[in-house]
């Protein structure tokens, strides 16, 4: 599957046309609105106000409240694929059917929060008290109403406001790392096929390898591994689809039901609006988009593969692709290409379309998540089908129908893809001279696809080593290291080159490593590996 573009660059065709400007105000029930355009996953029911305000639409730094969007009777509602809901977030604007800007939300941070069966529950967003005050008060956010029975999870504060997050944004934010992993979860029962098909977990050292399934991109593999790892993670994940299995009650749908994948301590950082609770004021912050989690996984180390990469882990001769022209991209698509309501076709090859984002884990900053990369020899770009009509149409989900339907994949990227990282530039330069020779990268990691953090073991004061620290600016930070198979027909090697100073790098050969795991050990790096001569 390859790259396609922004996924920003979509144009939603379930959304209003024209000039006017539609603010997403919540997500409805789940079903299969139409089963014979679409019978791959489900939808979703997008409700969305029309902004009224000439002073928002003059200035979108203004917040939108109750009085700046017409009345709720008249909400715009929409279909939209689960998939494509990796997209949406409460507040966002939208106009013609395109993506223009997220409203700046009041955003707070929520420290030492404690997630446990008595901290958080359970509501439907119409719920009321005892004494008849409502967990979302109408005057001051009415946009749900149309959707009461909808489900949403109250986390109590110590100061005793508290935090009210939707159960769809629970599910974007914890588990919509791509529209691949998110429609799986919403089909049920969900099975351990539908998201690996190896794992092997070494309890000792929290390292995880994980062969995801078919389908799934490499993106999604930290939220995978905290599902194979973690009962807790697991039933969450497995509920959202159960509880779709519900007979709806009163004719209202039925709404999906989302928790935290997690119990413990955490600290939340989240955009959205402080709600009065009775006479109380600001005492309940409604959630509109979660931004980070502070909760660690239960690995330390992950190396993944895809299906793609076991199925052929393709290497390139450098000579005979110096020789060969570029590979083929097929048909073109358009930039602002429409996201469809169908099932996409089966006879056009799958492309990924990213969303960039922040780190929604910090927990992952300086952990090390990799996988296998091929390094390809030549620069060719690819080559065009001239005179192939552009593909103006796309689909999320599993190919279905004969229509002219680009099948695509939204995932979410912490950056575009890159070019390798300067201290490798050199390295790779000479690599791709060398005759006969076929190289992969094994640190093929999710920050810059090509590094990982260097290894490394506390010392006896507790504190991380200098000589695995490099100046970076201002700051230090962990030095980012490269392993790459070499192999001819007569002699094969496992190297690794190591960030230094500048464009310098250090280059070590890796003599007896099991694994590639067993060579990113902190025990492992660095102390037993050789350095190399300049030469080779």
């Amino acid at each position: 599957m390859t790259l396609a573009g922004n996924a920003r660059d979509l144009l939603i065709s379930a959304f209003p046309r024209g000039a006017d400007f539609w603010r997403i105000d919540w997500f409805g029930e789940i079903d299969f609105p139409d089963r014979m355009l679409r019978h791959t996953q489900p939808s979703v029911r997008v409700h969305l106000s029309k902004i009224t305000d000439p002073r928002i639409l003059a200035d979108p730094g203004i917040p939108v409240d109750p009085g700046s969007t017409a009345a709720v009777a008249s909400q715009a509602r929409c279909w939209v694929s689960i998939g494509t809901a990796t997209l949406l977030r409460i507040g966002d604007i939208w106009s013609d059917q395109r993506f223009v800007w997220s409203p700046e939300h009041e955003v707070e941070t929520f420290e030492k929060l404690q997630i446990d069966e008595s901290s958080a529950r359970l509501l439907k967003a119409g719920h009321s008290d005892d004494d008849g005050t409502f967990l979302l008060p109408v005057r001051e956010h009415p946009w749900h109403l149309g959707n009461t029975h909808s489900y949403c999870v109250r986390v109590a504060l110590a100061d005793g406001r508290c935090l009210v997050i939707p159960c769809m944004e629970l599910a974007l934010f914890y588990f919509g790392s791509s529209s691949e992993l998110l429609t799986r979860l919403f089909l049920p029962p969900l099975q351990t096929s539908a998201l690996y098909t190896d794992i092997k977990f070494a309890a000792s050292r929290k390292h995880l390898s994980l062969d995801l399934a078919e389908g799934l991109p490499k993106e999604s593999a930290h939220d995978v591994g905290r599902i194979a790892t973690s009962h807790r993670a697991w039933r969450v994940a497995a509920w959202i689809g159960t509880s779709l299995l519900r007979s709806p009650s009163g004719g209202t749908g039925v709404y999906p039901q989302c928790f935290f994948p997690f119990e413990g301590e955490t600290t939340l950082t989240a955009s959205g609006r402080w709600l009065a609770h009775g006479d109380q004021a600001r005492a309940t912050f409604l959630v509109y988009r979660l931004h980070s989690c502070s909760h660690p996984f239960p690995f330390e180390t992950l190396r993944y593969r895809t299906s793609g990469e076991r199925r052929k882990r393709r290497v390139i001769d450098s000579r005979a692709a110096s020789q060969t022209r570029g590979p083929r991209s097929g048909a073109r698509d358009a930039k602002h290409a429409a996201l469809r309501e169908r099932d996409a076709s089966s006879s056009l090859a799958p492309r990924i379309r990213r969303t960039f984002r922040e780190h929604r884990f910090p927990d992952l900053v300086h952990k090390r998540i990799w996988g296998e990369a091929a390094v390809e020899g030549g620069t060719q770009p690819p080559t065009s089908n001239r005179g192939t009509k552009t593909v103006s149409d796309a689909a999320v989900g599993d190919p279905g129908s004969t229509e002219r339907l680009r099948p695509i994949a939204l995932v979410e990227a912490l950056c575009r893809p890159k070019e390798p990282p300067e201290f490798l530039r050199a390295a790779l330069a000479r690599l791709s001279r060398l005759k006969r020779i076929k190289v992969t990268l094994l640190s093929a990691g999710t920050d810059d696809g090509w590094t990982i953090p260097m290894p490394y073991e506390l010392n006896e004061s507790g504190n991380i080593p200098r000589e695995v620290l490099i100046e970076d600016g201002a700051q230090q930070r962990l030095r980012r290291l490269a392993v790459f198979a070499i192999s001819s027909q007569m002699r094969s090697l496992t190297v690794a080159l190591v960030e230094s100073v500048g464009a310098r790098v250090r280059l070590y050969r890796i003599p007896n490593a099991s694994s590639v795991a067993d060579l990113l050990l902190p025990s492992h790096a660095m102390r037993h590996w050789l350095p190399l001569p300049e030469r080779v």
